[in-house]
């Protein structure tokens, strides 16, 4: 049975359930960053007890946001995330900013940047088993590879548009499998490392001639590239409208799928860390392949870059299944265009603003844009969850009367350590990476012209509309 609006439009109906929800946070936040992140964290810090423990506050950090999260979603169970949330709070100009933000890039430059790494790594397993001899693959030109890429965002793009139920499943087989896959390495690997090796866990990689130090910018800047990888713990928030007993199913897929993605995480940092001497790691992109064939030998290298090729085809997929919830929030409350906000009488999904997300995020992987899009927001896209959760916090004392079947324990204190760590880690990246970090935020700042020339529109449109019915 459809449901429908007011003036006849059809809007989502509820049928996702929660093991879906669960497996769209670890579809979202399990990729290339924690294969990556590692050895370039040790590289910045110089001290592998610090790196497990920045892994470890950055899990507790997600788990903050999760939680808090949770109960923003049981008082508005709308699909939109924290778009919804800042509508609600704070009004109408921070729900744009962080809705066109999102719209514009937050999710359609991962799916383009997931996309064309995911072919990489494909192009790396042909030539891997073609032998040694140089002869070239097909994905080896870069205008095939970006062919392929867009080919890619087109078919999951299609298959979320004709159906939740039909993206969902394929979307939960996936998911399962990237859990296999990593669950596989973790326990093979556990089964083969060397645990003589243990006080690799705890080493400093410094020289002799320099003093131990702890550079507080620096360890925030590590931290944040951390939580690059621990993105999309709130992602499930952005399908709420579609979660079937959101009161219920919300807080579990949020917090379930965050812990299980932090537990993966650890043990994945005590192989590589136990299977790898740090010195051979550090500043490496390649970690995930590193310590596999010190454990497994070369010839098992293959089998981990299609892993995580299939790791990355998750990612895409769920990239491809939330992004457009944001517009299609927007599009209702008439703060961009209209038409993002139709939903198919027959497939039951947001067409027109997933398709408006595919055509972006080909776009990006066509031109090349993508990666730089992602370095230069990061900063920005830190900002509106900070917002999300702050607002929850004067909800609750401006507003006691606004609640949820969901309360967040530990009261205000679980807000808190969201906002302080988020705070430092922007401080750091604003001192650090002052560049990129000015450049996001002249970005956000061009929201509000955009915001108040469409407002202008919006109200002459509505007033024509009056006098037409007139």
């Amino acid at each position: 049975m459809l449901s429908y609006e007011e003036d006849g439009a059809v809007e989502l109906r509820r049928q996702l359930g929660l093991f879906t929800g669960i497996f769209v946070i670890v579809a979202d936040m399990i990729g290339t960053g924690i294969f990556m992140t590692t050895g370039n964290v040790l590289g910045m810090t110089k001290s592998a007890l610090l790196v497990l423990v920045l892994w470890g506050i950055g899990g507790l950090v997600a788990t903050a946001g999760a939680l808090c999260y949770a109960e923003l979603a049981t008082i508005w169970p709308e699909a939109g995330g924290e778009y919804v949330y800042l509508k609600n709070i704070f009004g109408p100009l921070p729900a744009f900013l962080t809705g066109w933000i999102s719209l514009v890039v937050g999710f359609s430059a991962p799916v383009a940047v997931s996309s064309q790494l995911l072919v990489q790594y494909v192009n790396r397993f042909l030539h891997g088993i073609s032998g040694a001899s140089p002869s070239a693959t097909l994905l080896d030109p870069p205008g095939i590879q970006k062919l392929f890429a867009a080919c890619l965002i087109a078919f999951f793009g299609s298959l979320h548009m004709i159906g939740v139920k039909k993206g969902s499943s394929l979307q939960n087989l996936l998911t399962a499998i990237k859990i296999l896959l990593v669950v596989s390495l973790i326990c093979f690997g556990l089964s083969r490392v060397d645990w003589s090796m243990t006080g690799r866990l705890v080493a400093r990689y410094e020289s002799p001639s320099v003093a131990p130090h702890l550079d507080i910018p620096q360890t925030g800047l590590a931290l944040l590239i951390i939580m690059y990888a621990y993105s999309g713990w709130n992602c499930t928030s952005y399908l709420a409208g579609e979660i079937q007993q959101p009161g219920k199913n919300l807080p579990r897929a949020l917090l379930l799928g965050t812990l299980l993605t932090t537990i993966l995480y650890a043990l994945l940092n005590i192989l590589f860390l136990i299977s790898t001497e740090g010195a051979e790691i550090m500043g490496k992109d390649e970690v995930g392949a590193i310590a596999v064939s010190h454990l497994f030998g070369p010839g098992v290298g293959g089998i981990v870059t299609l892993g995580i090729a299939v790791i990355l085809l998750s990612s895409v997929s769920a990239q491809m299944m939330v992004g457009p919830r944001v517009s299609y929030a927007m599009a209702k409350d008439k703060m961009i265009f209209r038409s993002l906000a139709r939903v198919h009488r027959r497939f039951e999904t947001p067409h027109v603003a997933i398709l408006a997300q595919m055509v972006l995020a080909i776009f990006y992987v066509l031109s090349g844009s993508a990666l730089v899009l992602v370095i230069y927001l990061g900063f920005a896209l830190s900002l509106f969850p900070l917002l999300a959760v702050a607002g929850l916090l004067y909800i609750r004392h401006a507003r006691p009367e606004v609640k949820g079947s969901f309360r967040v324990p530990c009261g205000p204190l679980v807000s808190l350590v969201y906002i302080v760590f988020t705070i430092a880690m922007m401080l750091a990246a604003l001192v650090t990476w002052t560049k990129t970090s000015c450049c996001a935020i002249v970005v956000v700042l061009m929201g509000i012209p955009v915001f108040l020339v469409w407002e202008r529109i919006a109200r002459k449109g509505h007033r024509s509309g009056e006098e037409v019915s007139s």
